[in-house]
């Protein structure tokens, strides 16, 4: 009787860890991936501004999928890109960032070694159609190529622009800068100035110390301030936005609108968050990350949250999205090649 006791036990031990192991492990077929707890390093210190907006949508909706949890943490660009380069190849560390992961190799910001070649690309996830440009809400222009009219007409004075180097405010900076050195010439470019700074929150405070006539900014982190009722030193207007489309409930106009184009073309730049992983990550959590995120993308909240700032859902599949990225960061080289140098215009 005792034997076939301990029989018994070793065959209800030997189905319990089966079962166990068809839970924790993965089948390789399923969706649940093979780590419980995933961190998500982004290129940003701030948990109030797009990255960590977008990081964190995802993220929840990704949990499910996923079966597993995930940790958002916001270290910044050059630590997060530390973070994924000796990160385990099982997905338990991936970054999540935007179109600064390439620009700022570009722009010499970000070392040679973060180069997307040396990455496995995830799928882009989402947009920030808002990023923009703002001024003072007493300031003498409405709109981009108002200020650039407004310096050809007052020959005595100067436009300082407080930019992020090395990323997305800097490539739509040149994007202007270059612009109005075509139309107006050097006599009116040349009074462009940049005021290079941090955070949102900087720039926001350079605007309102009087160091920056205009500064980058978004809708979702500035439109605050731009309400009526808002006091009249903080108040700040919307002068143009570099997506390609306007932004549904806003009425702020393109730079393409504005007639603002650079070798001939109309200057469009769309804010895209992506997925970066280790070169060597292992290709079932590659393929179960992607399948996860297109399901997400099907999820009308997940369009509803991300629209509370502004955000926009755009999938493009991990497959799809290497070449994608590759071919949009080809398409600014250009730009960056024939941009100033900021140390040369800077206030």
């Amino acid at each position: 009787m005792k034997k076939l006791f301990t029989i018994f036990l070793v065959a209800v031990l030997a189905l319990s860890l089966a079962a166990c192991s068809d839970t924790t492990a993965g089948s390789g077929e399923g969706s649940e991936v093979d780590v419980s707890r995933i961190r998500l390093v982004i290129g940003s210190t701030s948990t109030g501004g797009d990255t960590y907006q977008n990081a964190d949508t995802i993220s929840r909706y990704l949990e499910d999928p996923l079966g597993t949890n995930i940790k958002v943490d916001a270290v910044g660009a050059v630590r997060a890109f530390q973070e994924l380069g000796k990160a385990k190849n099982d997905g338990s560390t991936v970054m999540f960032f935007h179109d600064m992961a390439y620009l700022g190799v570009e722009y010499g910001s970000i070392q040679e070694n973060n180069k997307l070649e040396n990455w496995t690309i995830g799928p882009v996830v989402s947009t920030n159609p808002g990023n923009a440009f703002l001024a003072k809400g007493d300031a003498p222009y409405d709109t981009m190529a108002e200020s650039a009219e407004w310096l050809k007409n007052n020959p005595d004075e100067t436009i300082t622009v407080a930019i992020e180097s090395g990323g997305v405010s800097e490539i739509t900076f040149d994007g202007y800068y270059l612009w109005v050195k075509e139309k107006y010439g050097t006599e009116v470019s040349d009074r462009i100035k940049a005021y290079v700074t941090g955070s949102q929150e900087d720039k926001n405070q350079a605007l309102w110390d009087g160091n920056a006539d205009i500064i980058n900014g978004s809708i979702g982190g500035n439109n605050e301030y731009t309400k009526d009722g808002v006091e009249d030193d903080i108040k700040m207007k919307f002068l143009g936005i570099t997506a390609g489309k306007r932004v549904e409930g806003y009425d702020i106009p393109t730079f393409a609108e504005q007639g603002i184009t650079v070798n001939g073309k109309e200057f469009v730049f769309d804010k895209e968050f992506f997925f970066l992983m280790p070169k060597d990550v292992e290709e079932d959590f590659a393929s179960k990350l992607d399948k996860a995120v297109a399901e997400v993308e099907e999820n009308p909240d997940y369009a509803k949250d991300l629209g509370k700032n502004a955000y926009i859902t755009n999938y493009v599949p991990a497959e799809e999205a290497k070449d994608y990225l590759r071919e949009k960061r080809a398409t600014f080289q250009n730009i960056i090649k024939n941009a100033p140098e900021l140390d040369k215009i800077t206030n």
